[in-house]
């Protein structure tokens, strides 16, 4: 019996040490509109009601209860009203060691931050039931470790409401035609990534899903195959096909085109001359 105390003891001591829960409630009618970067992890359910969703990377959403979203390090989120309108709202805010691994294995689901709940009931009592215990004490205990993770394994099994919008899609598609026809044009890859509503590192890895090649690449090889149109196509000097194609000189030029072809642009010629 001392045996197994002292283990509860040591759980205890040790969940305590590697979590802390910095802030929890249940708000009837909640109204607020959220613009920030967090610092620690939140778990956010709305029962009923609906507000807008934004997290930097993702297209916005309008959500409508039951549903669940995190907020973590990192992203910006914006969330809520604005118009006056409210939803039940429940959430519990934690950090340390402890939620930093539940991030890393998946348990605190970052790819899927929003879902919706199918079974309600079964959510709210397992959520009222940890809001409950950290009313009673909100230091961390081998009790509300359970009943955090009870939560986030409910979450763990919704599908995820967020997908990919086709017009952010198409926003990439129709600039890669323009890569295509306007090859040498500067380009603002931050810009045009705000402009589609996505983060750079999101609309990076959209378009290279898309087309296999990231942004600046994809552009410097419709730079290369207009060159190559260019020599294969009449006697222009190369230096004349590496200003076209946007290059200050001839070295540089070749050092692209050798790369992209395997040869050199005068050697590239003489193998596509006509008979």
């Amino acid at each position: 019996m001392l045996e197994i105390l002292i283990i509860l003891y040591i759980m205890i001591m040790m969940s305590k040490s590697e979590i802390e829960f910095i802030g929890f409630n249940f708000v009837p009618d909640c109204n607020a509109w959220v613009d920030k970067n967090f610092g620690y992890y939140v778990i956010q359910y709305a029962e009923s009601g609906e507000l807008e969703y934004e997290m930097d990377g993702v297209p916005p959403l309008r959500l409508k209860g039951p549903v669940v979203w995190l907020s973590f390090p990192g992203p910006r989120f914006r969330f809520g009203r604005r118009d006056g309108g409210t939803w039940r709202h429940r959430f519990v805010s934690f950090r340390g060691s402890l939620a930093d691994s539940y991030a890393d294995s998946g348990l605190f689901p970052l790819k899927n931050p929003v879902a919706t709940i199918s079974e309600p009931m079964k959510f709210k009592e397992a959520f009222d039931r940890l809001l409950s215990k950290l009313a009673q004490s909100s230091e961390a205990s081998f009790r509300t470790v359970h009943m955090l993770e009870e939560i986030l394994l409910q979450i763990g099994e919704q599908p995820s409401a967020i997908k990919e919008e086709p017009h952010s899609a198409e926003m990439i598609r129709k600039l890669a035609g323009r890569l295509a026809e306007e090859p040498c044009a500067k380009r603002n890859w931050q810009a045009l990534a705000k402009k589609s509503g996505l983060s750079y590192p999101h609309f990076r890895r959209v378009f290279l899903d898309k087309f296999k090649l990231p942004p600046a690449r994809f552009q410097m090889r419709k730079r290369m195959e207009m060159g190559a149109a260019e020599l294969r196509a009449g006697s222009s000097k190369i230096e004349f096909v590496a200003r076209t194609c946007g290059f200050k000189n001839i070295y540089h030029f070749s050092k692209a085109f050798k790369k992209n072809y395997g040869c050199s642009p005068g050697q590239y010629r003489k193998r596509h001359m006509p008979e």
